[in-house]
């Protein structure tokens, strides 16, 4: 599961009605958000929140912020609270069945999923969300039944299916064992589910919308790089990325490497300017890395594509 992708279509409006004079402190609080800035967020958060404590929007921001910053309790405590006083409302539900898959609780994400679903049943990323909790629980019933008779080659296929599915390529590596085939199916767990969740503001279909959410990607990309989160920067990537010619298997197990070696690092963009036409765009934006082991900084171009209405980098330049 990956909470970098916090910003997949949602339609949050109904949040808004309530209150247009204070949209205008709620947009700061989302922009500070989106840029990084998750102490300042939960500061005017919290501040707003001491004025307007019923305030929807505000508090669904909060549980953004804090689940971002890894106070997942936290997090699941301000989504449940949401669930119980809005009842109504779906993304919250569909948040917390993020937080719950994050934490291998699979049993209540489905609970938290089927809900949202019986409140909006055409909530599109519920459904997508569910398809995923219920393969992962396949995968594990099956890695259950090859514990007890490892000779069960129909739970073999079956799971390494599954895990070809929810991995997206076989792998061929030791780092990332193979999964196409029945012998080594066994060996291995799928991966978790990449779950959506839900963003305080729709997507919108106009170029300064798009940009924008092409910037919060980045900004995503950054802060999971920051926090040396491995799954949810590779996540920012379209599955058939390559770089210097290596496979994308070669390509992740040098990047898990390289980013978790350090005992810290910091990765901050600025000066981002974005081209976009279509389904597909360009971002140029100065690039600072920090760490204990090395500092530079650079122009950085990537060039990204739209898929699964998520903006994944396909190419990646620096000079």
């Amino acid at each position: 599961m990956a909470l970098s992708r916090f910003l997949a279509a949602a339609a949050v409006c109904a949040l808004l009605a309530g209150a247009p004079v204070l949209a205008s402190d709620i947009q700061e609080i989302n922009q500070q958000f989106r840029k990084g800035d998750l102490a300042g967020a939960l500061d005017n958060a919290n501040r707003y929140l001491a004025k307007n404590p019923k305030d929807a929007q505000a508090r669904f921001l909060k549980g953004l912020i804090l689940a971002d910053q890894g106070k997942t309790n936290d997090a699941i405590g301000l989504f449940t609270a949401l669930t119980e006083d809005y009842p109504e409302l779906p993304e919250p539900y569909n948040n917390l069945a993020v937080l719950y898959a994050s934490q291998g609780k699979y049993e209540a994400a489905k609970d938290s999923l089927e809900k949202a679903i019986r409140t909006h049943p055409s909530y599109a990323t519920a459904h997508e969300n569910l398809g995923d909790i219920y393969a992962k629980m396949a995968s594990l019933a099956y890695d259950k039944a090859l514990a007890l008779d490892s000779r069960n080659t129909a739970a073999q296929t079956k799971l390494a299916l599954i895990k070809e599915m929810m991995g997206g390529q076989p792998r061929k590596t030791a780092v990332r064992p193979a999964v196409a085939t029945a012998a080594t199916a066994a060996t291995t767990a799928a991966p978790a589910p990449k779950l959506a969740a839900a963003a305080v503001e729709p997507r919108a279909a106009t170029p300064a919308a798009a940009a924008t959410d092409i910037e919060a990607a980045i900004t995503q990309w950054a802060r999971a790089w920051s926090r040396r989160d491995v799954d949810a920067y590779l996540a920012a990537y379209a599955s058939d990325y390559s770089a210097e010619g290596l496979s994308r298997t070669a390509w992740e197990a040098q990047r898990r490497a390289r980013i978790t070696a350090p005992k810290r690092i910091e990765v901050t963009v600025s000066d981002v300017k974005v081209e976009q036409q279509d389904d597909n765009a360009t971002a140029t934006f100065r690039q600072a890395y920090r760490s204990d082991r090395l500092s530079s900084t650079v122009t950085k171009t990537l060039k990204l594509a739209l898929q699964n209405g998520q903006w994944r980098i396909v190419d990646e330049t620096s000079r």
